[in-house]
């Protein structure tokens, strides 16, 4: 599989032992997850700040199950702020429905991971 140093995604989840296993895994392919922030509303100040570390990020990731705001409803806000990136939602639970992921203009992958479709992800999603 190629790798691509040039892909880095924001990640947002409240489990730090998991949100370490994907930055890992998907160090091993090339892709850098940083930074990682443990609940959407630092994530969203941060977002909408435009810091330029986060410029740099070509893609955003949400947990769906957050304290206080959900994944889903930190990228209703961010792109009614007007976010662009690709979003993909993640999930232990219960994926959520089409219409509203059309809606959203995310894409939904299940936990726990299989790393070679999370990186076939977002290799399609930021190319």
């Amino acid at each position: 599989m190629t790798t691509d140093r040039d892909i880095k995604v924001v990640y947002v989840e409240d489990e730090p032992a998991i949100a370490e296993l994907l930055k890992s895994g998907l160090d091993l392919f090339g892709i850098e997850v940083s930074p990682i922030y443990g609940n959407a509303e630092d994530a969203f100040n941060q977002i909408t700040s435009k810091d330029s570390e986060l410029q740099e990020c070509k893609m955003l990731v949400f947990d769906i199950r957050l304290p206080g705001m959900t994944g889903l409803e930190l990228a209703r806000k961010l792109r009614e702020a007007g976010e662009t990136r690709p979003v993909l939602i993640v999930s232990a639970y219960q994926p959520p429905a089409r219409a509203e992921l059309e809606e959203l203009k995310a894409s939904f992958m299940p936990k726990p991971f299989d790393f070679a479709g999370i990186v076939n992800k977002i290799q399609d999603l930021t190319a």
